[in-house]
């Protein structure tokens, strides 16, 4: 469980549990497709569940990287174990995301010490590579952007590497195992790194590479655009030999993203104030100075802040107004 990342201050966190009982262990995610899991346990690895109904809020959700209590037996390998609860994550690699009229958060990885921001020159698009260090930044790990096959330029890099961007831009090649010994300032053993970047940017045979075996299976790029298609449909998480470039770091293997909007300071204050408006007396509170208002008192207790509250009153009845007033809309 050491080479996973296993410390003290976790097995500290499973046993502190309120609810925790003698037979519950600690695993870490180490592969999520859809609802199903798949564990690293002290005795190796097994399916895991998150039981269906279960009352949550949605960034308690179990995610790639994270360490959990499970429940079940150790004598039975075939049974998937329950997952009772998420340990005190490190951080959360979080991106915005829209559903329907709603944008909401969505973690993709917990426990990261590194994300490899995965790019060529053929994908380069410097306003985009921003947006992944900020959210980068934000989630508090070290953004590293990794610029791929620069084995197919013939110019000068130093257009790509002195872009100015706040991170260090590494160029490699991971089809010919070039650049690759540059990682070891953020690999090494029991830490966290998280590949993200565009499909067709070569992820997968950088994972591949990593391994140095072809586990994660990389795919072919397009002859009419030069973009890649996907390849990973899935998270998983890898651990690195040690005698090789990876040495002995773990790494989160993602599907491939168009781009990433940033989950920032106002989008998670916004996002509790929603969450917390289900604890509100009335289901139409406004969180003004109605009775029973949880946001109020989550104000009150110091939780939140009132300058954001207000602020998020005042986009509600902004985007409440059209709605509320239908006949002056038809008279016009």
């Amino acid at each position: 469980m050491k080479a996973f990342g296993y410390t003290p201050a976790l097995a500290q966190a499973l046993s502190g549990l309120p609810e925790a009982q003698p037979d519950w262990q600690a695993a870490r995610i180490v592969r999520v497709e859809r609802n199903q899991y798949l564990l690293e346990t002290a005795s190796g690895p097994r399916e895991g569940v998150w039981p269906a109904g279960r009352r949550h809020k949605l960034l308690d959700v179990p995610v790639i990287g994270d360490w959990v209590a499970c429940s079940g037996a150790a004598d039975t390998p075939d049974e998937p174990l329950r997952i009772e609860a998420v340990l005190d994550r490190q951080n959360t690699f979080i991106r915005s995301v829209l559903k329907g009229r709603r944008t909401q958060p969505q973690v993709l990885a917990a426990n990261v010490d590194t994300v490899l921001i995965v790019t060529s020159p053929l994908d380069w698009d410097l306003e985009r590579l921003e947006r992944y260090v900020q959210a980068v930044q934000l989630s508090q790990a070290q953004p590293v952007i990794l610029l791929n096959k620069t084995d197919e330029v013939r110019s000068s890099l130093e257009r790509w590497t002195d872009a100015g961007l706040d991170a260090p831009v590494l160029p490699i090649s991971a089809a010919a195992g070039q650049g690759l010994d540059a990682l070891a300032e953020w690999l090494a053993p029991g830490r966290t790194a998280a590949l993200i970047g565009s499909s067709g940017v070569g992820k997968s045979t950088l994972t591949n590479a990593l391994l140095g075996q072809e586990l994660s299976r990389a795919g072919d790029v397009s002859d009419l655009t030069g973009e890649g298609r996907h390849t990973t449909t899935w998270r998983t998480l890898y651990p690195l030999p040690l005698d090789g470039p990876g040495r002995g770091a773990l790494l989160i293997d993602n599907p491939g993203l168009r781009d990433i909007a940033v989950w920032d300071e106002e989008g998670a204050a916004f996002w509790a104030i929603e969450e917390l408006a289900a604890d509100c007396r009335y289901s139409r509170c406004t969180h003004g100075r109605e009775p029973g208002c949880a946001v109020q008192a989550a104000v009150a207790r110091g939780e939140l802040d009132a300058a954001l509250v207000d602020l998020y009153r005042e986009q509600q009845a902004v985007q409440e107004a059209p709605r509320r007033n239908p006949r002056d809309k038809r008279r016009r």
